[in-house]
């Protein structure tokens, strides 16, 4: 994009107006015309927060509008209040917009403009043990495309404003304009470098946990196989053990099975036997249940009698006086009672056949329980001795290797678990140690000397000495010429080798369509002076060298950059002769002269 025209209004106020074109603008003249006002309103309009320097020419004025032309043939505008710190309003394609100078909001000029080139949301790095970061704004960005008169001359990066606290951003900035890859890897990093704090607690708890579970330090990793091959040994005698056990159980297989059956038929004869014992007792006590209430059933009945022989009498059952006049039958209470004592005859009757029966069969338990005894008893004399005791030992020596092997296994599992607790603390501690504590940009060297290369095209066209011996000094974050560092130079040479640096720039970042596509430079010719004497033929041709160099200077910019825009503000005027071929716009500070300045009079 470039600059088509720079407009300053107010009210009641013929606008300051200033038109530029593509390929090389010139704006020089006299001292205090505005040419530095117009490099502070391109700077306004660009995001800076103080608006430009209130000077005599421009009270009244209160507003400032630049036009924007695009590649593709599309423009815009951006207006903003000559107030510091005040928004912006842009106007494209007949919609207006406000938008904040600054990166934030949803809606602000850095994101629009950086847009608009193909390099927003990109990410630098400015702490490479910090792992602080920023994005990329168009302030930071600015400053390589629009270079003031202060900074023009100053031995301080061409990358920044002179920061050593900048210098890591700076280098980010320009790795990342070369090569079109940002820094933002270090958020990653920052957010894995979190992770390895976490990582160190884990460690230091694991740490924490041995040492509280493990307290020996003596880590044999043999351990668990010894314990192991140890537990396969027990495992291999206790099956051993228990083949020799059959072999002596089947020796006397049929004896000692005849007593196994034995003692089983023993154990469900006396479980029958409890069985019938708990039967009997409960029938006992409804026995006695029932002859108690065959008892209160003939006392009922007798009370009964008593009432029918006397002339007045209480009822037996609800206490009510009765006498002849009373509806009462006793006939038919003693008809009742002696029904239900029959009733309850035959049931008493019933249950002393069924003790009788289990009282039977508790017999024959007891009796069969008795041979069982003595069979048992017969047996046991019968069997061999030996074998019992080869039995009972051997299952002895069954019982202790299995509590071996069950110690042995807890042994094994704390060591297996002591094991996986020491894999995973190293585990984390490799991870741990792979995170770097420090990020590393990138190497960039090839672009860095493609650009350099750039710097010294340009250099050479304009006959700068040893212009052709560009290099780059990553410590200052700036060029040398001939081995000698930019800013051991003069002014007048800083001056021109930072115009180098900026349109070297503009040459390799437009072919990857990187960058804005315009360049603006305020007097970077006006501190290079001529020698106002020459005394011999070597001052001669230094001065020589110094005129040709102002005017390779100019020619270099009319010829090579008809596809760009670059805007020198200086008052060093070009070659009559080459006046024709760029825009040039002179301040005569005369008011019968030309144009006087930026502002009419």
């Amino acid at each position: 994009m470039i600059i088509t025209k720079i407009e300053v209004k107010g009210d009641e106020k013929k606008s300051a107006i200033v038109m530029l074109e593509k390929g090389l603008n010139v704006i020089s003249g006299a001292s205090d015309t505005g040419k530095s006002y117009i490099c502070q309103c391109v700077q306004f309009i660009l995001g800076a927060e103080e608006a430009p320097k209130s000077i005599d020419e421009a009270k009244g004025y209160s507003s400032l509008e630049v036009t924007f032309e695009e590649s593709d043939g599309g423009s815009f505008i951006l207006k903003r209040e000559l107030k510091n710190n005040a928004d912006l309003t842009l106007v494209e394609n007949d919609v207006t917009k406000t938008l904040k100078p600054n990166h934030k909001g949803r809606e602000n000029l850095s994101s629009y403009f950086l847009g608009k080139i193909g390099i927003g949301n990109q990410v630098l790095v400015s702490g490479t043990k910090s792992l602080n970061h920023s994005s990329l704004t168009l302030r930071i960005l600015e400053k390589l495309f629009l270079v003031d008169e202060a900074r023009i001359i100053t031995d301080d990066s061409p990358l920044g404003r002179g920061q050593n606290t900048e210098r890591t951003l700076e280098t980010s900035l320009l790795k990342t304009l070369l090569t079109g890859h940002d820094d933002s890897d270090v958020q990653m990093l920052k957010k894995r470098n979190q992770s390895k704090q976490s990582q160190h607690i884990k460690i230091e708890n694991l740490e924490d946990f041995m040492s509280r579970y493990f307290p020996s330090d003596d880590v044999d990793e043999s351990r668990v196989k010894r314990i192991s091959d140890d537990v396969d040994a027990i495992e291999k005698s206790i099956e051993l053990a228990e083949s020799e056990l059959d072999a002596l159980l089947k020796t006397g297989s049929e004896g000692i099975e005849r007593r196994n059956n034995l003692a089983s038929r023993s154990e469900d004869l006396n479980r029958k036997l409890d069985e019938d014992k708990t039967v009997l007792e409960r029938f006992h006590l409804l026995l006695s249940k029932y002859r108690s209430d065959r008892e209160r059933l003939e006392a009922n009945s007798e009370a009964a009698k008593y009432v029918d022989s006397h002339y007045a009498a209480n009822c037996p059952t609800c206490g009510k006086t009765l006498d002849e006049s009373s509806d009462i039958s006793v006939e038919l209470v003693l008809s009742s009672n002696a029904s239900e004592i029959r009733k309850m005859d035959r049931k008493a009757e019933g249950l002393h056949s069924t003790i009788h029966e289990i009282e039977a069969h508790k017999d024959g338990i007891f009796n069969e329980l008795t041979s069982i005894g003595d069979e048992l008893r017969d047996l046991e004399n019968s069997l061999d001795p030996n074998i019992s005791k080869m039995i009972t030992e051997t299952r002895n020596i069954i019982k202790f290797l299995t509590r071996k092997k069950e110690n042995l296994t807890v042994n094994l599992n704390l060591e297996i678990k002591r094991e996986k607790v020491l894999k995973e603390i190293r585990t984390l501690q490799v991870e741990h140690d792979k995170i770097s504590n420090k990020y590393e940009i990138p190497d960039f060297s090839l672009e860095l000397q493609q650009f350099m290369q750039e710097i010294s095209r340009v250099l050479t066209r304009w006959d700068f000495p040893n212009g052709s011996q560009v290099t780059y000094d990553k410590e200052k974050r700036d060029i040398s010429i001939g081995g000698k560092p930019r800013g051991h130079f003069g002014k007048g040479y800083r001056a021109i080798c930072f115009s180098a640096f900026a349109i070297g720039l503009m040459n390799y970042l437009c072919k990857e369509k990187r960058h804005v596509g315009f360049v603006l430079l305020d007097s970077p010719l006006t501190t290079y002076k001529e020698r106002d004497e020459i005394s011999s033929s070597e001052e001669n041709e230094q001065a020589s060298i110094a005129n040709n160099l102002i005017y390779a200077f100019y020619r270099d910019l009319c010829d090579f950059y008809n596809d760009k825009q670059i805007i020198v503000l200086d008052n060093q005027e070009p070659s009559e002769d080459i006046q024709d071929n760029m825009n040039y716009v002179h301040f005569s500070k005369n008011e019968d002269i030309g144009r006087y300045g930026f502002f009419p009079r």
